[in-house]
């Protein structure tokens, strides 16, 4: 049974609340405005440059906390003719992540399908162990960001994932929904709050469904059939045309929330008595992505990147119906202007071919 606890709060009522946190050390990943109105998620020390009303960031949170450029994992040292071992998964003080938006916390339920305890023994030891940490206050969407379609692909929304959800209901309110012992525990630091009614439910979905129809793009087809519809075009001939525009930046991977991809890569000192292994992020659109023993590249084209990329996010499901959760980042920083899923799904479906 999943137990709720909502209530109402003002700006400034949510505003002492994270000054309380933070007084308390608690390390808060939050919305700040960053240069030229642009926002970012960075670790908080003022509880003034909050902004819930942000749109949204150019690196999603997930990346920013699960998969930086850079990460050490596991560092070694000679000592006494025998190597002895640090770092790898620990459990490190847990961390607050404050107004993360539904498709990211969509973007957030795949990384644990891929890289989370359901894994089993494949489970990534790191993540879970930084997961198990991780806070999540949720914030529902107040203005869809300018390239999105989550309300095509339904994470304008999100049921769960989440251990506290504010919303936006006008006049200074917002409606926020506890739905963890953990989100009990964290709201209880707010100095001020008072308890939800049925009139502030009923405005709250009215905002929702408000909100959903600002969502400024659609998918031309339904998410649900995408995956078959793709695999009747893999050798469609839009992909290698696209590919010879792409310039191989693979920024539409970096910014995306569900991308996981990584390399590992050992960095011994020069006197061979120590080193350091090291987690770098990587990208499905570098051509030195695929390459294996003896030189060999699996996808040695642009084309057949491009490809793969619209593939894993719409065919290749990770544990759900798509990985790729409509936030149009890819969209906002491809310099080609050919990241756009939707235009990708659109040319597909114009442009016909024949299969005999």
């Amino acid at each position: 049974m999943k137990y709720v606890w909502p209530y109402i709060m003002t700006s400034k009522q949510i505003e002492l609340w994270v000054d309380a946190l933070l007084c308390e050390k608690e390390e808060i990943l939050a919305p700040v405005e960053t240069t030229h109105g642009k926002f970012s998620f960075e670790r908080l020390n003022d509880a003034k440059k909050l902004r819930l009303d942000y749109s949204t960031t150019l690196i999603p949170p997930t990346q920013k906390i699960f998969m930086p450029l850079n990460e050490p994992v596991i560092s070694w040292t000679k000592v006494d003719g025998k190597t002895v071992f640090s770092g790898g998964a620990k459990s490190e003080k847990p961390l607050i992540v404050f107004g993360m938006h539904p498709y990211d916390i969509h973007a957030l339920k795949a990384w644990d399908e891929t890289m989370g305890q359901k894994r089993g023994t494949l489970a990534d030891p790191d993540y879970v162990a930084k997961r198990k940490n991780t806070i999540i206050i949720g914030m529902d969407v107040i203005t869809p960001p300018p390239h999105s379609f989550c309300g095509s692909m339904g994470t304008h929304t999100v049921k769960d994932g989440y251990d506290i959800m504010i919303t936006f209901i006008g006049d200074d309110k917002y409606f926020v929904e506890v739905v963890s012992a953990t989100g009990l525990y964290i709201l209880f630091s707010a100095p001020e709050y008072s308890d939800a009614k049925n009139a502030d439910y009923k405005l709250r979905t009215k905002i929702r469904k408000e909100v959903f129809k600002k969502y400024p793009r659609t998918l031309p087809i339904q998410k649900e059939r995408i995956k078959a519809f793709l695999e009747k075009r893999i050798d469609h001939p839009y992909f290698e045309k696209t590919g010879e525009l792409c310039v191989a930046c693979a920024k539409c991977t970096f910014v995306c929330p569900t991308c996981t991809c990584c390399n590992i890569k050992e960095e011994p000192a020069l006197d061979g008595k120590s080193g350091c292994r090291v987690r770098e992020c990587d990208s499905c659109q570098l051509a030195g992505f695929t390459k294996m023993a003896g030189g060999v590249i699996s996808r040695k084209t642009p084309g057949a990147r491009i490809r793969h990329r619209i593939l894993d996010k719409f065919d290749y499901n990770h544990g759900m119906v798509a990985s790729c959760v409509g936030c149009g980042r890819c969209v906002d920083v491809c310099p080609a202007d050919i990241a756009d899923p939707v235009k990708a799904l659109i040319a597909l479906k114009e442009e016909e071919i024949s299969h005999e």
